[in-house]
């Protein structure tokens, strides 16, 4: 998403340095060059569109219990609360997160009489690595500070929200406030109340710098009801049994990266810069590692605990949800240098592949494999007790049977006649022996008879003279007749076995067999009954448990913190006064060392002084009794 240039840019003589390539989806910048999916602001598409092509497909893969993300990237001052629309004043409707709250609303009024819908909203900020509630003004309070910054005050006595991971590896906030809301209004007033208490300061490159990074929740919760009917529709839709979903929605509005020379930052502001860009380094390791697909393949590891940040969008890079990134850059050249370093960091997050799933309660999944087992069994139930499908069978198989056997009468009699007129031929062969090919006419009508009382295959013989045509029509007659007789036969045969079959299940199905079965399925259905009620009573006291463990977890910790703490005190305490006596006994020992290095050495000087006059006393009397030696 491409800024406009702004009022000091202009000032300042700056001219446009991102070139867009007409009719593609493609920015340069000097020799470089980029492909995203969508370019827009400058010459390309116009904003207005952006929601439409990227966040809309995710509002509806949330009714279907898809995650999904929308996050903004960019240096400081590139419009990314702008694009995002967090920073929400006065029913302001620019940007994403607005335009998702009114097509969230519109859908969930056009599915009201299907779905049973619940909605929670939450907003968190990360402030100098420390996650802070922004709908909890108990907690959070909006000051000025010395330098007239705003800053954040924090009421002592509540716990920190701390990041937590479930068994199935879903990351949460436990403490974080969540608002259940039933309308558009109650939602934006959410949104405005957490934008207003966000924590915003001025810099040389933005007036309204933000410095934390925020994330804007909706979670969806809608439970599909029995026996519905769709618009239109004149029967109940199959797949709207009772069906838990659940999905999520993050909204983030990234900080943006700054360098203190540009924007004149010091102290607290020079602070918050550290670590909005530490976040933003973590979270540039964790897309470079995800994108490289050597190291995906090879399994690398990923470091989302290397910031809070990372570990909140765990889910949403590389893991179960639907994300979009919106890289935010200024098209000014006196920011080249940032404008190229994040259309880079956003080419490396193409490259993420992430698994989204359909989020089902597990609960609701097993109660609906039940119920469809219900349903089996009722109609299994149903059909012993009436007997209606097989019943229209059986006068099916019978009405056709009767029309066969009408059918075999008529071939037989037709055989018949063709039988007489055989034998009227065999009278005119004893009359005409003189002629040979009468004999030779009847003796081929007599075997092709004989084949077609014997077999099924077609009569071969060719019979001369004057009357050959008439016999062989008749012949070929009956030769068709006996086919289609022969063929009724077989499936007459057929129609009968499966007739005695349906009248035996029939019969099984009668009597004290049909109580049995009906007492047998009644027990099912009771036994499935009270499972189903089992487990429903299991659901709510889980429920029950997990709602007041939340409750009272905070508490324990805080006070299992607080003996802790006393303990390492203590510990702290022990270990100055060790290290003071250690101190103590190590000036001791060089003070009594000092005194033994003295007297040593005082010992020597004694011992060379008196070795010093032995020696010269030695000399002394050498010399003298030399020269007593000379002398004498």
């Amino acid at each position: 998403h491409i800024r406009p240039l702004i009022g000091d840019e202009k000032l300042q003589g700056c001219k446009d340095c991102v070139t867009v390539v007409p009719n593609k989806p493609q920015v340069q910048i000097g020799s470089h060059s980029f492909t995203f999916d969508h370019v827009y602001g400058n010459s390309a598409s116009p904003s207005s569109s952006m929601f439409e092509e990227c966040a809309a497909p995710l509002v509806d893969g949330l009714f279907q219990g898809y995650n999904a993300t929308v996050l903004a990237y960019g240096q400081t001052g590139s419009g990314k609360t702008y694009t995002m629309g967090t920073g929400y004043r006065d029913g302001c409707q620019t940007g994403i997160t607005p335009q998702v709250m009114n097509a969230l609303f519109n859908k969930i009024e056009t599915l009201k009489h299907e779905v049973e819908f619940q909605l929670h909203v939450s907003f968190i900020e990360i402030l100098k690595e420390e996650v802070r509630d922004l709908l909890d003004v108990a907690s959070v309070n909006k000051s000025e500070t010395a330098n007239g910054h705003a800053g954040k005050v924090t009421v002592p006595g509540k716990p920190p929200i701390q990041i937590r991971e479930t068994s199935n590896g879903v990351i949460t906030l436990a403490g974080s406030t969540e608002v259940a809301v039933s309308s558009l209004k109650e939602m934006a007033a959410c949104l405005e109340q957490g934008s207003f208490n966000r924590a915003t300061g001025s810099t040389n490159m933005n007036n309204q710098s933000s410095r934390s990074h925020a994330i804007f929740t909706i979670t969806l919760e809608q439970m599909r009801k029995i026996g519905t009917v769709r618009p239109g529709e004149s029967s109940p839709v199959d797949d709207m049994s009772e069906e838990y979903l659940c999905a999520k929605l993050h909204l983030v509005d990234l900080a943006g990266s700054e360098r203190a020379k540009r924007t004149g930052s010091d102290g607290l502001r020079f602070k918050e810069g550290v670590h909005i860009n530490k976040g933003l380094l973590a979270l540039g390791n964790v897309i470079s590692a995800l994108g490289d697909e050597k190291k995906r393949k090879e399994g690398a590891h990923v470091p989302y605990r290397d910031s809070k940040l990372t570990r909140l969008l765990q889910d949403s890079l590389g893991g179960n949800s639907r994300t979009v990134m919106i890289a935010c850059i200024s098209p000014a050249d006196i920011n080249v240098e940032e404008t190229l370093n994040t259309l880079k960091y956003a080419n490396r997050a193409r490259n993420i592949q992430n698994k989204p799933i359909v989020n089902r309660d597990p609960i609701s999944n097993e109660m609906k494999k039940m119920r469809q087992q219900l349903e089996y069994l009722q109609a299994e139930l149903l059909c012993a007790r009436g007997g209606g499908s097989s019943t229209d069978e059986v006068q099916v198989l019978k009405e056709r049977i009767a029309w066969l056997e009408a059918n075999n009468a008529n071939l037989c009699r037709e055989l018949h006649e063709y039988r007489s007129r055989c034998s009227a031929v065999d009278q005119c062969e004893t009359d005409s022996q003189e002629d040979g090919n009468c004999f030779m006419k009847s003796d081929g009508l007599k075997r092709g008879l004989e084949r077609l009382d014997s077999s099924d295959y077609p009569m071969n013989e060719i019979i001369t003279g004057d009357s050959s045509k008439e016999i062989d029509e008749e012949v070929a007659k009956e030769w068709e007749h006996t086919l289609l007789q022969n063929t009724m036969d077989r499936e007459l045969n057929e129609l009968n076995k499966r007739l005695e079959q349906k009248e035996t299940e029939m019969k099984s199905f009668g009597g004290s067999d049909a109580v049995a079965l009906k007492q047998h399925f009644g027990r099912k259905i009771t036994e499935l009954e009270d499972e189903k009620r089992i487990v429903k009573q299991e659901r709510d006291r889980l429920l029950a448990e997990v709602e007041s463990l939340a409750a009272t977890s905070d508490g324990h910790t805080q006070k299992m913190q607080d003996v802790h703490s006393q303990k390492l005190k203590a510990l702290e305490s022990q270990i100055s006064d060790l290290k003071k006596k250690q101190e103590s006994q190590l000036r001791k020992e060089g003070r009594r060392n000092e005194y033994e290095r003295h007297k040593l050495q005082s010992l020597n000087q004694r011992q060379k002084l008196v070795l010093q006059r032995k020696t010269e006393e030695a000399a002394m009397a050498t010399k003298r009794l030399s020269s007593q030696v000379v002398s004498t």
